[in-house]
């Protein structure tokens, strides 16, 4: 388990510097000679599957950064879920900047009896599962899986790791993010770090539960500063769907050496800038690439697509210095045409500068971000980006993907990240885009005839994201599939729609938007009360409406809830009453403007008609707990009974 081990979580086409990056004492320390914990569970882990009794874990850091660690726990297993949860231990090693020994685990039966593992007999060298889901590989990075036998509900697993941290990301630098918050309830973890006196520790404890009970002191202990925290009764989290990562909103523990961001920026920018030099070869590239062209747009995509599309993504860790941070020299990466992320993030940088533009590698933690307050540099992937005159990013470029239609994918945007400037940078985060970014338009004009029926025509287009979700679908049919989908689009807004003439896009061709229009008729849109039902009244709007949407799928939420998209839907309908009317009566409709989200119903009427918009725009990924019931409230509109005229005669 190793509460204090950091685990870097990689996203596809990165490195990894190391899964767990703890650091062990080559001696047992004293408090391993305590008695066992009391085998009563607090009342907090009664709905729980397991509790961590108690943990001890004691660090020494040294001057240069190389530290050792020496962990003991005792977790408790309740039921036959925990038991299947935990009988499999699991200890991360990268073998590029730590050594890790397991020093004794045994089982403790309810009764005192213990019971030892046989490690040799039940433990397994593996590599790690996520590398070949990555398509990296790395055989320094493993995984030992030790199998717990003769395990059962009210066992104590208990054992002590020692881990030698020999080499440290920077040097002369320590760091790390201790998540005290589990899926489980824990008792008591003490936390102490020995520091050299002249390396200042900064540290900050961040979303602390209702109940946690923390104790901290400074003093100095065999010529070191020692620091040490001792956490009480902390809840279990109860995970959320569509929540933020959980180490992002959890009770953490935060620490390090490093005095900000612009540190990190720096090394980084001194570990990257000497790779950057272009031969004779990628000069050439670049002239013949950029010829012709006088547009910045034309020149970034020229470059953009060469790394991302003919360099290939091939994830083998073979560096010496900073493996899983340093990238190859540019020339090595450009004769091979293959390399990992940050190899062509690197490449990409150097080729931008040779066509002009001032670019910088940025480092990234994809998907997630990074506590600001104490810089913990977890991150997990490589882009890079053009900057302004001031040396800021004004464009991010993922070469990573070779398939890219875009310069950055959406599912890396709100992401933390860090320019490699000389000068340091802070922590930045990826813009989000837009919602028109993400745009599905439906316009309808129609004509309301004798006997209540309306025709009309309809044009639908379709950009970015929701372009994409209808080629990823359409592509995959046949041409009859493809009709037939498209209908069963339109039906489930309109079920007693009767269509006519559609006709669409080829979804292969790329060099134009997806669209799709056709001829109606809704009859009985008139009734004989006088009541008129528009073809705008429709729910959902959009095709990505429902899906987004309906991640609100609680009552109220302790999380913030991940949207992941930031999308925009509009309905824009117009109608011309040919029939006897004396007025038209609107109806009353309920309008939600934050910058969050906007939900927007508009009327406005016609020398002989009506004119309607509808629009749902998502601004931003995330919504606080504070404003999630926004959402339910769109949620409610568009499940509501659809809204009406009342033509007065």
């Amino acid at each position: 388990m190793n509460i204090i081990g950091r685990i870097l979580h990689v996203s596809p086409r990165f490195f990894i510097l190391s899964l767990i990056s703890s650091i062990g004492l080559g001696s047992q320390p004293a408090w391993s000679q305590q008695a066992y914990p009391p085998r009563e569970v607090s009342k907090a882990g009664i709905a729980a599957h397991c509790v961590l009794d108690r943990e001890d874990e004691h660090i020494i850091v040294r001057k240069d950064g190389r530290y050792l660690d020496l962990d003991e726990v005792f977790l408790t297993i309740l039921d036959e879920k925990g038991k299947r949860a935990q009988q499999v231990q699991h200890f991360y090693i990268n073998k590029n900047y730590s050594r890790l020994k397991i020093l004794k685990m045994e089982v403790i039966k309810p009764g005192g009896r213990s019971i030892l593992v046989d490690l040799e007999k039940n433990s397994s060298l593996t590599a790690p599962s996520s590398l070949a889901r990555m398509n990296i590989y790395d055989p320094n990075l493993k995984v030992m899986n030790v199998f717990v036998p003769e395990l059962s509900p009210g066992d104590t697993i208990h054992y002590i790791v020692e881990t030698d941290n020999f080499k440290p990301m920077i040097q002369g630098h320590f760091f790390g993010r201790s998540m005290i918050q589990q899926s489980y309830p824990v008792k008591n973890i003490r936390l102490e770090i020995d520091m050299p006196k002249g390396l200042p520790l900064h540290y900050m404890i961040k979303d602390r539960p209702k109940g946690a009970e923390v104790k901290f002191d400074k003093g100095i202990s065999k010529g070191m500063v020692r620091y040490r925290w001792i956490f009480n009764d902390v809840p279990e989290i109860v995970p959320e769907p569509y929540m933020p990562d959980i180490q992002t909103v959890a009770m953490r523990l935060l620490f390090s050496t490093l005095s900000s961001w612009k540190d990190v920026s720096v090394w980084y920018y001194h570990l990257v800038e000497p790779k950057l030099k272009v031969n004779q070869a990628i000069k050439e590239k670049v002239s013949a690439l950029i010829k012709g062209k006088v547009a910045e747009r034309e020149k970034l995509n020229a470059l953009f697509f060469f790394v991302a599309r003919k360099i290939r993504y091939l994830g083998i860790i073979e560096e010496a210095n900073r493996p899983g941070f340093e990238p190859h020299d540019v020339s090595l990466t450009f004769s091979r045409r293959y390399g990992v992320c940050r190899d062509k993030a690197a490449l990409l940088v150097a080729m931008l500068r040779q066509a002009g533009f001032s670019a910088a590698p940025v480092i990234m933690s994809a998907g997630t971000k990074l506590d600001p307050e104490i810089p913990v540099p977890y991150f997990n992937h490589a882009i890079a980006a053009v900057l302004d005159d001031s040396g800021h990013p004004r464009i991010y470029m993922d070469p990573t993907s070779e398939t890219s239609r875009q310069f950055l994918p959406d599912y890396e945007q709100d992401s933390s990240c860090l320019p490699a400037i000389a000068g340091g940078s802070d922590l930045l985060t990826t813009p989000v885009k837009p919602p028109d970014s993400n745009l599905f338009t439906m316009d309808i004009k129609e004509s309301l005839v004798k006997g209540g029926l309306l025709r009309g025509r309809l044009l639908a287009k379709a950009s970015g994201f929701a372009d994409t979700a209808f080629r990823g679908i359409l592509m995959r049919k046949s041409r009859d599939e493809q009709e037939r989908f498209l209908r069963v689009f339109l039906l489930r807004r309109q079920p007693r729609l009767k269509i006519e003439e559609i006709s669409w896009t080829d979804p292969a061709d790329d060099s134009k938007s997806f669209s799709f229009h056709c001829k109606f008729e809704l009859p009985d849109a008139l009734k004989k009360s006088g009541l008129f039902f528009p073809f705008s009244a429709c729910s959902p709007l959009g095709p990505m409406d429902s899906w987004l949407l309906g991640k609100a799928s609680m009552t109220s939420r302790s999380y913030p809830l991940k949207i992941g998209y930031s999308f925009k839907s509009v309905v824009r309908e117009s109608i011309d009453f040919h029939i006897p009317y004396a007025k038209v009566r609107l109806p009353d409709t309920e309008d939600i403007d934050n910058r969050f989200l906007l939900y927007k119903t508009g009327f406005s009427l016609l020398a002989h008609g009506v004119a309607i918009e509808r629009v749902l725009a998502i601004k931003k990924l995330e919504f606080p707990t504070k404003r999630y019931h926004d959402l339910l409230r769109v949620q409610a509109a568009l499940e509501a009974a659809p809204f009406c005229f009342m033509l007065l005669k």
